[in-house]
């Protein structure tokens, strides 16, 4: 019988609701302890939402910086 989830799991779920909750990749590398980013980038399946708020963000900015 298989288990019903992998420590795996846990670890890719909190990744992947740190980064929709605006956690850095850098942030969230240093939450699972991985010594090299390109490892974390694995884990980073950035949500729709999340993009969008970012993409947000970046417009907001230099819509400012151009007023």
């Amino acid at each position: 019988m298989k288990a019903p989830f992998r420590i795996h799991d846990l670890r890719q779920t909190h990744a992947l609701i740190a980064i929709n909750n605006d956690a850095s990749l850098y942030e969230v590398q240093n939450l699972l302890g991985h010594s090299q980013a390109k490892t974390t980038t694995r884990y980073a399946h950035l949500a729709d939402e999340a993009l969008r708020r970012v993409s947000d963000k970046v417009s907001k900015t230099i819509q400012n910086a151009m007023a």
